[in-house]
């Protein structure tokens, strides 16, 4: 009997702004695309972010990678953890700084709200760091609580004169 293997989507924010970023950037991009049940499908240009929080912190880069997966969100999570930790992953506070964050942003079009973990991203829509690299994989991505695409979420931030942005460039 021949088991179905369901592919799905799934869109990962990277985020970090200690020590050489760019190097752990590529490092836990690479680990993501060495994992057995993960393909790597695109990678958005990589964004230079002031940083949010504590004052004197420097400033974040930011991206977006869309991979095709057959792990569950949670199973994904714990890679995206391991993946974390083995780039020495250093989180001292809230909106602190880290050498490398990994975030699952959306996981197909499924809605997830447990104590480890909540999909869509609850904020993804209110950040700009996260939607302009979404929009780079996936301007038509549709958040499925709120209907919209990720280019409309975007255009909304802007509208609203909120310039959370520095110039991207590309890896």
């Amino acid at each position: 009997m021949k088991k179905n293997i369901v592919l799905n989507h799934a869109w990962l924010g990277l985020g970090g702004n200690l020590g050489n970023v760019l190097e752990a950037f590529l490092s836990a991009r690479q680990s993501i695309a060495d994992q057995p049940y993960c393909t790597l499908v695109q990678s958005s240009k990589l964004y230079h972010t002031p940083a949010i929080g504590p004052e004197g912190q420097p400033d974040y880069l930011n991206a977006v990678l869309l991979i095709r997966t057959q792990l569950s969100p949670f199973d994904l999570l714990q890679v995206l953890q391991i993946i974390e930790n083995q780039h020495g992953r250093i989180r001292q506070e809230h909106w602190g700084p880290r050498t490398l964050d990994l975030d699952i942003l959306a996981y197909a079009d499924m809605q997830i709200e447990t104590d480890t973990l909540i999909l869509p991203h609850k904020q993804l829509h209110l950040r700009q760091f996260v939607l302009r690299p979404l929009c780079d994989v996936s301007p038509n991505w549709q958040h499925p609580l709120l209907k919209r695409n990720a280019s409309k979420l975007l255009q909304c931030l802007l509208d609203k004169g909120e310039t959370v942005l520095a110039e991207g460039f590309i890896w």
